[in-house]
């Protein structure tokens, strides 16, 4: 699963402004959070044409809920194991634990990285990269503040 503690789940624009932050146990799954966090925005009157989202989002279930509301999911396809590598992407060998296995280059990362931009300018702040807040209200308050910190800077 994940790892103990919290873990925060962030929609943002083609520019990489915050507009949708959700706050979840650190042991759960990503993929459980992603339809609740889009018909957030829908409810908000923001009606996204595509959603960009890593390997931890392939699921069919999670295509199929974009569809019916009208998003064209932009979500990276896992390889599974025993997949052939295409011939065209670039590949390197990695040790994961013993095992060395076949690391394949996301082609829809450079898609992404407003996301991974603006997690960043997040985590930098360092009430919200450690979190040590007790209450998850306080730590989502600290994460709601950053991301008026994100947009103030931005205008």
């Amino acid at each position: 699963m994940g790892r103990p503690g919290s873990r925060y789940h962030l929609a943002v624009d083609a520019n990489g402004m915050p507009l949708e932050i959700e706050l979840a146990a650190g042991n759960h799954n990503e993929q459980r959070f992603l339809l609740g966090l889009i018909d957030r925005l829908i409810a908000r009157g923001i009606t996204p044409a595509e959603v960009w989202a890593d390997r931890g989002y392939d699921a069919h279930a999670l295509r199929q809920g974009l569809l019916q509301r009208g998003i064209e999911p932009m979500i990276s396809r896992r390889r599974r194991p025993g997949d052939p590598v295409p011939t065209s992407e670039a590949t390197a060998e990695v040790w994961r634990g013993k095992k060395r296995t076949i690391k394949t280059r996301d082609p829809n990362a450079r898609h992404r990285w407003p996301i991974e931009r603006t997690n960043a300018w997040l985590k930098a702040k360092r009430r919200i990269a450690t979190r040590r807040d007790r209450k998850a209200t306080n730590y989502l308050a600290f994460l709601h503040l950053g991301m008026i910190l994100t947009l103030t800077k931005a205008f």
